[in-house]
């Protein structure tokens, strides 16, 4: 690999990197600083020449990115079933109240599709 493709390979690394991390909110940043604390630091790089240590930096880069993408993306997944379950939480409990009794279908169909994707039901409401 020459220069010049090592030097664009790394660039667009970079322009990615830089791309998802316009879309993290504070948390997300802390959270993935946190994270990234925690790891220890161990890169050894032998290579034969300048390109080549910088394309093995820019693949250290991508799996840097990748596991990033990974964490913020779990976390936000798991903040949207939380949020769905509390949605779910709310309905079932109008749904007790005969003026909203219309929900509990919709409660029944909450709870199914929770069975479906996850293969057991709802999880009861934790007491807060």
């Amino acid at each position: 690999m020459d220069q010049e493709t090592a030097e664009k390979i790394f660039r667009a690394v970079n322009e990615m990197t830089q791309v998802f991390q316009s879309t993290m909110t504070d948390e997300e940043r802390a959270a993935l600083e946190a994270r990234r604390a925690e790891e220890p630091e161990v890169a050894h790089y032998a290579a034969a020449s300048a390109e080549e240590a910088l394309f093995e930096f820019s693949i250290d880069a991508l799996g840097t990115l990748a596991g990033d993408m990974h964490a913020v993306l779990d976390g936000r997944q798991q903040a949207a079933y939380r949020q769905a379950l509390e949605a779910y939480y709310a309905t079932e409990e109008l749904a007790r109240d005969p003026e909203h009794a219309h929900l509990a279908e919709h409660v029944k169909a909450m709870r199914l599709a929770h069975e479906k994707d996850f293969g057991v039901p709802p999880p009861p409401r934790q007491s807060s």
